[in-house]
């Protein structure tokens, strides 16, 4: 959360800007459990001034600890490291406030739904890039689902097909079986904390079985979860996920990371612009998703 002891350079008094920060801080209260970014992937800080976040990745044979007599020396074992650069990005949104409206005892009022608004965009941006990447170097989760080396549950003429269409128009479906399987292209170090989909595409497990049974209650127990359980806690939706696929994704910091420089803050250090206007300017340094090992997230085709 940004500041609230910041005061900045502008001809904006410095009580709209406190005005605004406590905006951002009382919006971040009351929709913290609602952003899939932040609540679904691992976060970590990595402090202000930093572009590039540098992850070394190791790799050793895969073995146990040895068993030796007193006095012996155990036999010596060997890595081998690479490092990776990971940058930060900024996100940001902003608008104008007029010279007039900085004269009225209600101006930093007048503005809230305007913080709100830029707020809610970034953390949409957030939830968007965690599932879809960028487009240029973020994969998200579905990109890293599909350069899973293991595999991928697919719909047909693939080496891992489903089951039958989770809606039902095909002759059979098990989605108990699909999951199960994808379980399997996981890679073992990670456990299955999250089944990431569409609401519509989830609502599917709330359909009955042959034996009338919600299959989400078979199915919860793949998570680590019983039947009693909240469905949300281990079945979330994401509206940017692709339509007619579904995710499983450990929560791990080794598989993949939200990782944060500077939290959302008000930039007000811009002069007069034409019309009297003085732009403001939402923005924050981030990386929403650094994934690290592509084999930990599943993807499923449920069409």
């Amino acid at each position: 959360m940004p500041d609230m002891n910041m005061h900045y350079a502008s001809f904006i008094p410095p009580e709209f800007v406190t005005a605004w920060i406590r905006e951002i801080n009382e919006y971040e209260m009351q929709y913290q459990n609602t952003l899939f970014a932040r609540n679904f992937v691992p976060t970590r800080d990595v402090g202000a001034g930093i572009d590039y976040d540098t992850i070394t990745y190791y790799n050793s044979p895969d073995r146990r600890a040895q068993f030796i007599s007193k006095g012996s020396v155990p036999e010596p074992f060997t890595a081998r490291a690479r490092t990776a650069k990971h940058e930060i990005y900024q996100i940001a949104e902003g608008f104008n406030v007029n010279e007039r409206d900085l004269k009225k005892a209600e101006g930093a009022a007048m503005k809230k739904k305007e913080i709100d608004i830029a707020v809610r965009n970034i953390h949409k941006a957030e939830d968007y890039a965690v599932m879809n990447g960028d487009g240029l170097d973020l994969l998200g989760i579905a990109g890293a689902a599909r350069l899973n080396s293991l595999g991928k549950i697919e719909a047909a003429a693939g080496t891992y097909n489903n089951m039958g269409a989770w809606n039902g128009s095909d002759a059979t479906r098990d989605p108990y079986e699909d999951i199960n399987t994808a379980l399997t292209l996981m890679e073992p170090s990670f456990k299955p904390a999250y089944l990431v989909g569409r609401r519509q595409d989830l609502a599917w497990l709330n359909t009955m079985d042959s034996e009338r049974r919600p299959f989400w209650k078979d199915i919860a127990e793949l998570f680590g979860k019983g039947e009693n359980d909240k469905k949300d806690s281990w079945m979330v939706e994401s509206e940017y996920t692709p339509a007619g696929y579904v995710y499983i994704i450990p929560y791990d910091p080794q598989a993949m990371e939200f990782v944060i420089s500077e939290e959302i803050d008000i930039d007000d250090e811009y002069g007069k612009q034409p019309g009297g206007n003085f732009w403001v300017e939402i923005k924050e340094w981030i990386n929403p998703i650094e994934v690290h090992v592509n084999e930990a997230v599943v993807e499923i085709n449920i069409q």
